[in-house]
């Protein structure tokens, strides 16, 4: 259970700092190592917070790209150009989220452990 509230609470704050401009870099990273702090599950918690966070920001990314892509592919010959560079971004964007949330997540595991 407190991966999951972990989890939730990295994903509110890394959608927070994401709207931040200087910090939307490391947005995943501080809110992984906010969800891993809070979750207290040590380093493999921290790896399942991180991963849980993605999912959690994956559901909604690539709905919000489908829709996206299926309004885009009306247009002839740019709808289709678009509409796979919508996928291949939103994808992008999950990589990053995951990566840099499951380093954050192993941070603030290990740092709730101590």
């Amino acid at each position: 259970m407190n991966i999951i509230k972990g989890a939730i609470i990295g994903s509110i704050c890394t959608l927070v700092l994401y709207m931040v401009p200087v910090l939307n870099a490391l947005a995943p990273f501080f809110g992984g190592a906010i969800g891993g702090y809070v979750a207290k599950e040590g380093s493999i918690g921290g790896v399942k917070v991180g991963l849980l966070m993605t999912l959690l920001f994956a559901v909604p990314g690539f709905l919000i790209s489908g829709v996206f892509v299926a309004l885009m592919s009306e247009i002839p010959l740019i709808g289709a150009i678009l509409a796979g560079s919508g996928l291949v971004i939103t994808i992008v964007i999950m990589i990053y989220t995951a990566i840099f949330g499951i380093i954050g997540g192993v941070v603030g595991g290990v740092v709730a452990d101590d």
